[in-house]
């Protein structure tokens, strides 16, 4: 996972496949690593992962989140720039790692976008362009990155940061729009909110900008990963009211990828060069009073559906996996755990 985290679109591109192309048949089992917390801190959350099996999230508890680089077994802040709250959103093949900063300090909404190289975390934010600040969602191999940035706390871009400079990469008319994630050959995909009223999940291909459809019977789709052949994965929301499903885009056309029983909606979140594709199923609420949410169940997608990845690990493992993040061109999986003190790590799961 190089981040590797909708009108007047070409009809004809729109069928929603029913077979899942470019999965395994048979499951992969797993080993689960730990990848543990900060010293002093006891929850830890992964976001992204590489191809060497490093990862990038934050620790907490008590402190607030800090941005986290997990690698050899060991988990180091990678510093705050004096910040309250830090975030590490993505990670590249070089170890670059970017995210945002937070200042309790400043009484105004000022999010700052970081990028951290060579052991040294760099402002990114560009005041001149988003007086606001700036979040950044991704970053590929060439350190080009990618996120939102704020003209006001309510109306935002997205941006490009390449060669030391942010762009305003709109798109035009846009009231709102992210971008979440660019690949190798610097392809992005993101969301817009128009002023129109009109909303859409976009894909930019050497500066170009398209709509992705919206398949026959969906209401939309989101985009949340994208890989170096330009497969993007995310949801597809159905107008029907059923629960939206987990769905691949590639060659013009959805994919869905179909349920696991009992949810009460899926999204894909990470596809790695081989096509395999990785998730998060959410089941209901148990109840409101007082609120107690319903569990996350992770997935890797086969040709014979979603299977929960819990299924796939050694029992005593002391970790009940939750949420799967990214996955990466080994097959290693970065997923959200439970422990058996009810505390949240991040975990790899290597194949066996």
């Amino acid at each position: 996972m190089y981040t590797i985290r909708k009108s007047g679109w070409a009809t004809g591109l729109t069928v929603v496949c029913l077979l899942i192309c470019a999965a395994p048949s048979v499951a992969q089992q797993y080993k689960v690593t730990d990848l543990g917390t900060l010293p002093g801190d006891s929850v830890s959350r992964g976001y992204a992962l590489n191809d060497a099996g490093e990862a990038a999230g934050v620790a907490e508890t008590p402190t607030a989140a800090i941005a986290t680089l997990f690698s050899g077994g060991k988990a180091t802040s990678i510093s705050t720039l004096g910040s309250s709250v830090s975030v590490a959103n993505a990670i590249n093949a070089s170890g670059e790692i970017v995210g945002w900063n937070f200042f309790d300090s400043n009484p105004n909404f000022d999010p700052q976008a970081f990028l951290y190289s060579n052991g040294t975390m760099k402002n990114i934010n560009a005041p001149s362009v988003f007086p606001s600040g700036s979040e950044a969602y991704g970053v590929n191999n060439s350190g080009e990155v990618v996120g939102t940035g704020y003209l006001t706390d309510s109306n935002f871009h997205a941006f490009l940061y390449s060669g030391g400079k942010m762009t305003d990469i709109g798109p035009p008319g846009a009231l709102q729009a992210a971008a979440v994630a660019i690949n190798n050959f610097g392809q992005i995909i993101g969301g817009y909110y128009l002023t129109s009223g009109a909303t859409g999940e976009f894909l930019i291909t050497n500066g170009k900008l398209t709509t992705l459809p919206v398949p026959v019977g969906a209401s939309a789709v989101s985009a949340f990963a994208i890989n170096d052949n330009g497969e993007i994965v995310g949801t597809i929301f159905f107008s029907s009211g059923a629960p939206p499903h987990a769905a691949k885009f590639a060659d013009g056309v959805w994919t869905d990828l179909g349920a696991i029983n009992g949810a009460s909606a899926s999204r894909a979140t990470g596809i790695n060069i081989s096509g395999q594709i990785v998730g998060t199923a959410f089941f209901p609420q148990i109840q409101y009073h007082p609120p107690k949410p319903g569990k996350h169940v992770p997935f890797i997608s086969t040709t014979s559906g979603l299977v929960n990845l819990n299924t796939l690990i050694p029992s005593g493992t002391g970790f009940t996996l939750t949420d799967a993040v990214a996955i990466n061109g080994s097959g290693q999986i970065l997923c959200d755990a439970t422990n058996t003190a009810g505390r949240e790590h991040a975990v790899l799961l290597t194949p066996k």
